[in-house]
């Protein structure tokens, strides 16, 4: 069933949350309109358009996601991927990109010629893209009986390390900090939970400090001089990265960078 739609002069404001997103979507389906912003705290919620408060309610929340999880794994993976982003506007992309396929059904995930459909893949897959590098780049240091490391992403991804960490770390306890958001996942006990924090710094010990040691010292043995090639270097790692990597924090303590090619 079709539900056209009129692009309105008002703004919804509601409380950032995912259950929060849902219930703009029904407001959006209630009203028959297209908002001209949907924005959360952390934008301010200043608009030169009309405001309307969109209360989050557990029972209409839970009736768009239904009819988001009919519309298959990879509509819902766009959904909650660029959810994630820090990006203004991601809200307003993904509530047309939901109202898209709500009309289109499953193929709408095809359909790479609509604005609002290649736009919330894009926002996606640079959130997608950026939790596969902090799986790749992602150092733990060992703080007592327990791991933890501080990384500085641009968008929330946090939900999307989970998975991957607690499978390779089954037995282990670890903390990983998300100090651009101030938001950290803590694993303890073989539960997670998230929590907000200000600041985190796993300070090492001398036996962390020697594997570290050891590690740029791996690292260093596996270049080749005569191979060197920064600019290959920061195309595979770039440079946002290296405050969160060990052997790359070497540089600013020698002269001599301690790799030359991955």
């Amino acid at each position: 069933m079709s539900y056209p739609a009129y692009v309105s002069n008002v703004s919804y404001c509601y409380d950032g949350s995912f259950r929060g997103f849902l219930c703009c979507v029904f407001e959006s389906y209630a009203h028959r309109e297209l908002p001209a912003a949907i924005q959360p705290p952390q934008e301010g919620q200043t608009s030169l358009f009309g405001s309307r408060e969109i209360a989050t309610r557990a029972d209409r929340a839970a009736r768009v996601a239904a009819g988001l999880h009919r519309l298959g794994a990879e509509i819902q993976a766009c959904v909650t991927s660029g959810f994630l982003a820090d990006e203004p506007g991601k809200d307003l992309i993904l509530l047309r990109f939901l109202r898209c396929c709500f009309e289109n059904g499953t193929a709408a995930a095809q359909m790479l010629a609509r604005p609002e459909i290649a736009e919330a893949l894009a926002l996606a897959r640079r959130v997608d893209n950026e939790s596969h590098k902090y799986i790749e780049f992602l150092r733990f240091e060992q703080r007592g009986e327990m791991l933890g490391t501080v990384i500085h992403p641009r968008h929330r991804i946090l939900p999307l390390l989970r998975g991957h960490f607690c499978s390779r770390l089954p037995e282990e306890d670890f903390m990983i900090f998300d100090a651009t958001h101030g938001l950290a996942m803590l694993r303890k006990d073989k539960t997670v939970r998230y929590l907000q924090m200000q600041h985190y710094a796993p300070a090492p010990d001398a036996e962390e400090e020697n594997w570290q040691a050891l590690w740029i010292r791996f690292f260093r043995a596996l270049a080749i001089k005569e191979r060197r090639n920064e600019r290959c270097q920061r195309t595979h790692a770039p440079k946002r990265y290296w405050q969160d990597m060990c052997e790359m924090q070497a540089q600013k303590r020698t002269t001599q960078p301690p790799g030359d090619v991955l």
